[in-house]
């Protein structure tokens, strides 16, 4: 059995406050969480290194989504885009 396999406790995590805090990694790293919820995820990443590690691995592919996404499309494909736009809402 690998540690995908394990329960959340076997695996360096801590049973439901995992799922919890991984359902709100990607809020947590967009700071979109209230300040109180925000605090528990920290408090829970701080203990668990479980979700630590997702939390790592959230980070990276963040960064790699945003290098990626540094290119700017050409005026003339954003005017097709907006054209386009502009015949389905009418």
């Amino acid at each position: 059995m690998n540690d995908w396999e394990k329960p959340a406790k076997e695996a360096g995590g801590c049973g439901n406050t995992c799922e919890d805090a991984k359902e709100r990694l990607w809020e947590y790293l967009d700071a979109e969480l209230a300040d109180i919820d925000a605090r528990t995820v920290r408090e829970h990443l701080s203990a668990c290194s479980g979700c630590l590690e997702e939390y790592d691995v959230d980070v990276v592919v963040k960064h790699l989504v945003k290098r990626g996404c540094q290119e700017v499309a050409p005026d003339t494909l954003r005017a097709r885009i907006h054209d386009q736009l502009a015949v389905w809402r009418v």
